[in-house]
């Protein structure tokens, strides 16, 4: 397990940037690093502008550099450059305080215009504090970045899978690996296992979800955490099934039914590595999880998806599914939006 510091230079609340942060650090923790932030805007304003190292909060957030594995640095963009903020907290500290570190920038702006800021800019910066590595840092677009009132963040499709990507080598990187770049999936490659929640298979599957629902929804209860199903509703012996699909020896997408009344099974755990998202394994595994229902005498599919995860309300809808709510409101006015799929002529084709 590394330490990892991770620095806020946002000095807005709420923050694009921040949401980002928390993003990552929520794949940090979920790899089982410890994450300890530091956050500019609350460090005491007169001894940052003096450059006065000696000031007891600021000397706590040298301890925490000093005392990293390695450090997130984040920053929005004003006037094409990282932000003041972070200018002068990285003008008091030590030169070589980043000696040895792995770091990992990330930016937030308004426009295209400014995305070589972290290379241009940040960089050269952070270079002359002595890392051991800067891994491959990346620009987001704040139109990319849907914040929510009362905390919650929606990352376009654009912004997550290359934060998900510069992520994970900053964690290779942190955990002494190799980068593996994922290629295209072939199709007829794929391994369509029937498993358990336990296995280590699935744990991917069940930790990227954590992560996904928590930075959507701002929150954590027994939804976020997938604590609100016992394990054991998807074992066979319970009417349940839990479906993952493998290539390359990596579980790349997943779902799992339970029992929901004597003729109705309930989806649940839809799920798609990013790195391999719109490739149709969404509806690759819905139709495996179809097949598994019907294997299991059920009539029906029913489940849930949340309001703020409309590619999967389109998955469902795409697949057949009928939606159970009025399509034209706002989602975030209904809640937990409800689906179902008949089984019946699957069942007489079976027949």
């Amino acid at each position: 397990m590394a330490t990892i510091a991770t620095i806020s230079s946002s000095p807005s609340v709420p923050s694009r940037t921040d949401a980002v942060l928390d993003y990552v650090t929520k794949r940090l923790i979920s790899h089982g690093h410890e994450v300890t932030p530091i956050v500019l805007r609350d460090l005491p304003a007169e001894p940052l502008l003096h450059g006065d190292a000696d000031d007891p909060d600021i000397a706590a957030a040298i301890k925490t550099l000093e005392s990293a594995d390695a450090i997130v640095v984040t920053t929005p963009v004003y006037k094409a450059a990282y932000a003041g903020l972070l200018k002068v907290f990285l003008d008091l500290l030590p030169q070589y305080a980043f000696k040895g570190k792995t770091v990992l920038p990330l930016a937030t702006g308004g426009t295209p215009a400014h995305v070589l800021v972290i290379d241009y800019a940040l960089r050269p910066v952070l270079n002359s504090l002595g890392p051991g590595a800067i891994t491959q840092g990346w620009f987001v677009l704040s139109s990319h970045i849907n914040l929510y009132d009362g905390g919650g963040v929606l990352l376009d499709q654009a912004a997550s899978v290359p934060l998900y990507e510069v992520t994970e080598a900053f964690l290779t990187a942190v955990e002494g690996g190799e980068v593996v770049v994922s290629p295209p999936v072939q199709t007829a490659a794929i391994e369509v296992l029937r498993a358990r929640p336990e296995d280590p298979e699935a744990a991917p599957l069940l930790a990227d979800l954590v992560v996904e629902y928590s930075t959507r929804y701002g929150r954590t209860n027994e939804n976020t955490q997938l604590t609100e199903v016992p394990p054991t509703d998807f074992h066979a012996d319970s009417g349940g099934a839990f479906v993952l699909l493998r290539s390359g020896g990596q579980t790349i997408a997943g779902g799992a039914i339970r029992r929901y009344d004597d003729e109705t099974a309930e989806v649940k755990r839809m799920w798609t590595s990013h790195l391999h998202r719109r490739q149709g394994l969404g509806r690759r595994v819905l139709v495996e999880l179809e097949k598994a229902a019907v294997d299991l005498g059920y009539r029906k599919l029913y489940l849930t998806t949340g309001p703020r995860q409309p590619e999967a309300a389109a998955l469902y809808r795409a697949g057949g599914f009928e939606p159970q709510f009025d399509v034209d409101a706002d989602p975030e006015s209904i809640g937990p939006l409800p689906f179902t799929k008949d089984l019946t002529l699957a069942l007489k084709v079976a027949s």
